[in-house]
């Protein structure tokens, strides 16, 4: 189960999709109030967590997954492992937050304050453009975070992001084994979370994949999809993963 960043869909995981599913049975929804899921919502933390619960009991064999969730979707997988470690099996956390402290919460409510008149002022081609600056995202996905982004509104961005990132359940007692992932050209605050997350969350492994950014997925498919196979299959991950 993928479970993608935000304001992406689940079509950031195509690369995965086009070489795994030959492997494995994947799954990549869009989440509420993204991309083909923009219809559903306001967002809930609750409601999502009872479609993704029904969705792995439906189409996952003996009613459980391994997840993968980057960003926003590393914090939609915390819940879920939280909140029904049952469904869960092996669990990998790439490039997300744990439980924020209210001083950086209030840091966040500022910036996307301070951003919500450049969100809703940038047309979503503009928008897409500086996010594939940003995050160093391959020209091929340039039609597919445009159309992500026209799915959704300034607003709505600001409004889950807090909301979500205010109630992070981070998964202090769980037993899934869990591989935390952080891009070598990430902030040094995502490195921060990435070390609070291996020291929270019980038997858990944390590694850097040197330079290589947010969305390493779409920017090395080949070591990414290799990772994801390691782990499930309780393999030796791949050697350019470094220790952090």
């Amino acid at each position: 189960l993928f479970l993608h960043g935000s304001p992406l869909s689940g079509r950031m995981w195509a690369p995965q999709l086009e070489t795994l599913a030959s492997e494995f049975h994947c799954l990549a929804p869009d989440l509420p109030e993204h991309g083909r899921s923009a219809g559903i919502g306001p967002f809930h933390m609750g409601d999502t967590l009872t479609r993704l619960t029904n969705l792995i009991e439906r189409r996952c064999a003996g009613g459980r997954a391994h997840v993968v969730g980057l960003s926003f979707g590393g914090v939609v997988a915390q819940a879920l492992m939280s909140a029904a470690p049952e469904r869960v099996g092996r669990v990998i956390l790439s490039g997300t937050a744990g439980r924020l402290s209210p001083w950086v919460l209030r840091v966040l409510e500022w910036q996307m304050a301070l951003n919500k008149p450049l969100l809703r002022g940038l047309p979503p081609g503009a928008l897409a453009a500086m996010m594939r600056w940003q995050f160093a995202l391959p020209r091929s996905y340039d039609a597919a975070l445009r159309e992500d982004l026209e799915a959704m509104s300034a607003d709505a961005l600001a409004r889950f992001v807090v909301s979500t990132y205010a109630e992070i359940h981070t998964p202090t007692h769980t037993t899934n084994p869990t591989l935390i992932v952080v891009g070598g050209r990430e902030t040094p605050f995502a490195k921060w979370q990435a070390r609070q997350l291996v020291r929270e969350i019980p038997g858990s492994r944390a590694v850097s994949a040197p330079g290589l950014g947010h969305v390493w997925n779409l920017q090395d498919p080949r070591l990414f999809n290799a990772t994801v196979r390691a782990w499930i299959l309780d393999n030796p991950i791949p050697s350019e993963l470094t220790s952090l």
